[in-house]
């Protein structure tokens, strides 16, 4: 009888835990694991493009967060915040300047008035399409996989604000982390597999792509 109860309370701990996941309340309580992505170093090889441009990524995509839940034995219980939007901003913006004489940080979309005004040559547009996190244990030999699939929308416009190129660019980023048999059931425990890297790669990744279309677009 005691066996058959600790059974009805392991399911009904398992149930509420199914329903916290399915609530998938957004908040900053849970672990928050590390992103800081830096730029493809072949950026810092392309020439400058001369031109001022306006620079427009969608408010959503700055302040996005991302919750992810994992229940695994080896890896423990976990509710995980994945602060995307930020870094992936701060790293647009970067390749930006590094790829244009003179960039302006935009907070809405310009009148053709205003681009005249203030000498924009293009304007460029980012939003975000998906954000998909994959985040698995291989039990047998001990390795946690993170994938990340990741896909922005970007428009390059003229003076006129006509399209130069309007389309979505998508990647996937990936990282392993590996624990021994000494660490299993410490450290992944606790703070759980470090997953950060796989959204770091697909920031990278995709940073990059938008630099070469960027590039190619204005003919360089």
């Amino acid at each position: 009888m005691e066996d058959k109860g600790v059974a009805i309370m392991n399911k009904i701990r398992f149930s509420m835990l199914a329903l916290f996941f399915i609530a998938g309340c957004t908040t900053d309580s849970g672990i928050k694991p590390r992103i800081e992505p830096t730029l493809d170093k072949h950026i810092s090889e392309m020439r400058p493009l001369s031109r001022h441009v306006g620079l427009l990524i969608d408010p959503a995509l700055r302040s996005f967060k991302q919750d992810e839940y994992q229940s695994d034995a080896v890896a423990g219980h976990h509710h995980y915040v994945f602060r995307i939007g930020e870094p992936l901003a701060v790293e647009i913006e970067k390749m930006a300047r590094q790829i244009f004489t003179k960039v302006t940080i935009l907070n809405e979309l310009p009148s053709g008035d205003v681009m005249e005004k203030t000498g924009l040559d293009n304007v460029v547009t980012v939003s975000l399409s998906t954000s998909r996190l994959e985040l698995g244990v291989e039990e047998s030999v001990w390795r946690a996989i993170g994938k990340h699939y990741l896909t922005l929308h970007v428009s390059f416009l003229d003076k006129q604000s006509r399209n130069i190129f309007d389309r979505s660019l998508s990647v996937e980023g990936k990282c392993v982390d590996v624990v021994d048999l000494e660490t299993e059931g410490g450290w992944w425990k606790v703070a759980g597999p470090k997953y950060g890297p796989a959204v770091e790669d697909a920031i990278e990744k995709i940073v990059f792509d938008l630099a070469q279309q960027l590039s190619a677009a204005t003919g360089n």
